[in-house]
């Protein structure tokens, strides 16, 4: 859920990216919009691309997973590289749990969490979020698997080992 994602980006922090605030030096822990990104331009272009040349990550758009420090839970990219889907509905705040915005058939469109490489550090705080619907492919929007699971049947498998 977008709640779910929001806790495990911040990891315990109470900063609007893990690691600082929005003008901290972000290369090393997230893939962003920066003096990189003007790889994907011309020489003779004008500079179009919205970035902050103050850092250099060193990646034009994607990375591999795991280029850069994870936050204090050991979450890779959490800022950056790709934004991230969310089962929730889009839907104001207050955030409310039970307001049918998680369910799996809500109509809506969904929240997107995280920014991507093509974004400031602004756009991939921790509580920024965006919309679109469900059924958009998005270039800079990827998804991040995560398994659900019941804690009794993990203490059943961890008591044999």
């Amino acid at each position: 859920t977008e709640a779910q994602w929001e806790y495990a980006c911040r990891a315990g922090s109470a900063t609007p990216l893990f690691f600082g605030d929005t003008g901290a030096d972000f290369s090393k822990f997230a893939n962003l919009a920066d003096q990189a990104v003007l790889g994907l331009v011309r020489r003779d272009s004008p500079k179009w691309i919205p970035r902050d040349d103050r850092f250099n990550d060193a990646s034009v758009v994607t990375a591999d997973v795991g280029r850069y420090q994870p936050n204090a839970w050991g979450l890779f990219d959490m800022h950056g590289n790709v934004a991230e889907w969310t089962r929730s509905e889009y839907r104001a705040y207050p955030y409310k749990d039970d307001d049918g915005r998680n369910a799996d058939n809500a109509a809506g469109p969904r929240v997107v969490r995280g920014g991507s490489w093509y974004d400031r550090p602004m756009r991939a705080r921790s509580s920024f979020r965006l919309s679109y619907p469900a059924w958009r492919q998005v270039y800079n929007v990827g998804l991040r698997i995560v398994i659900e699971s019941d804690a009794k049947a993990l203490a059943s498998v961890n008591v044999g080992k």
